[in-house]
């Protein structure tokens, strides 16, 4: 009895072991999706072209494709440049992603949903920091403006993924 009291206390303490096995502190700590009314927001550190290639290994996971990524740093330094002043960040990405039968299903519910797509994710670094910042709007918060409610279904489905999304980036980078 005192055996199998001591197997399930050890059985219990696993994902703590697991924890502490893999470090202490920030470096060992995961990194958790910060939401906000509007916002799914995810920083972790590490280069941003690895936050990207991590980024579009998951959107492809929750099949979903990338649609494509806007370089907005380049366009708005040369600009910043012109104009004598400073740029912000070291980097300003978009990356726009679908999934197009949901897509279809939330076009035929409501022709004005393509306002509102596809999905784009904000992936920036500040000038000098190491950390990577991932926005997109909560797609339930978006949907609101339409009112219907087969919208508002599918764009709690979409926000379930894009939160998945978000995790698996959080699990592969520090």
């Amino acid at each position: 009895m005192t055996l199998r009291r001591s197997s399930l206390a050890m059985v219990a303490l696993l994902p703590a072991l697991l924890l502490v096995a893999r470090g202490s502190g920030e470096a060992g700590e995961r990194r958790s999706v910060e939401r906000t009314e509007g916002l799914l927001v995810l920083t972790v550190k590490g280069p941003i072209q690895e936050a990207l290639t991590a980024l579009q290994t998951a959107i492809a996971r929750r099949n979903y494709f990338v649609a494509g990524i806007n370089h907005l740093d380049d366009t708005l330094r040369r600009r910043a440049a012109d104009l004598g002043k400073p740029f912000d960040f070291d980097h300003y990405k978009i990356l726009s992603f679908c999934n197009l039968t949901l897509a279809d299903e939330g076009l035929r519910a409501d022709s004005n949903l393509g306002a509102f797509m596809p999905c784009r994710l904000a992936v920036f670094v500040r000038k000098g920091s190491a950390e990577v910042t991932i926005v997109v709007m909560r797609p339930t918060f978006v949907s609101r403006a339409l009112q219907s409610p087969e919208v508002q279904r599918l764009a709690v489905q979409v926000e379930a993924d894009v939160v998945a999304i978000l995790e698996m980036v959080a699990a592969d980078l520090p």
